[in-house]
């Protein structure tokens, strides 16, 4: 699914659609509408990032702000793990029936759960262990910039 935005294709990836579908069901006359321009919106910045990224771009942060943006990274980690019981769940879900066809969709929807690399369990708690590092990675730097922006105080003040 596309949407065209100043001249470009901007892509709906299965998140963005999923994201306006349960708008849309959420009810209402003005939900689809609503749901639309939220869902643009979202699929817009994600491709702005996408080409800053490809051109060599980088984000700067507010040094104020990391310690903020690292514990929320570390918190959405700690729910994210937090949820991996019922993620399995996903993963040993028993058939409705003994026929063939149960059968096979319970175990096609195991795999898809916790079935190999590219299942979602995995999947989901690999990001998890990102989104730590990129916490860590954040704290890390600041402590640096911080260590720096002493030593140059430091260097003045002598």
């Amino acid at each position: 699914m596309t949407a065209e935005g100043e001249g470009n294709q901007v892509q709906f990836d299965a998140t963005d659609q999923a994201y306006m579908q349960h708008q849309m069901d959420q009810g209402g006359w003005i939900a689809p509408v609503g749901a639309l321009a939220s869902t643009l919106a979202r699929a817009a910045d994600k491709a702005a990032l996408a080409q800053l990224q490809q051109a060599g771009g980088s984000m700067a942060i507010d040094p104020d702000k990391i310690d903020e943006i690292a514990r929320f990274f570390e918190d959405e980690a700690r729910e994210m793990r937090a949820r991996q019981a019922d993620l399995y769940k996903l993963a040993t879900i028993e058939p409705p029936g003994t026929d063939p066809v149960s059968t096979q969709a319970a175990e096609k929807y195991g795999q898809v759960g916790a079935g190999d690399e590219r299942a979602y369990l995995d999947n989901y708690l690999q990001l998890a262990d990102y989104f730590d590092g990129t916490a860590a990675k954040l704290r890390a730097s600041t402590k640096q910039a911080r260590t720096d922006d002493q030593n140059a105080a430091d260097s003045f003040r002598a």
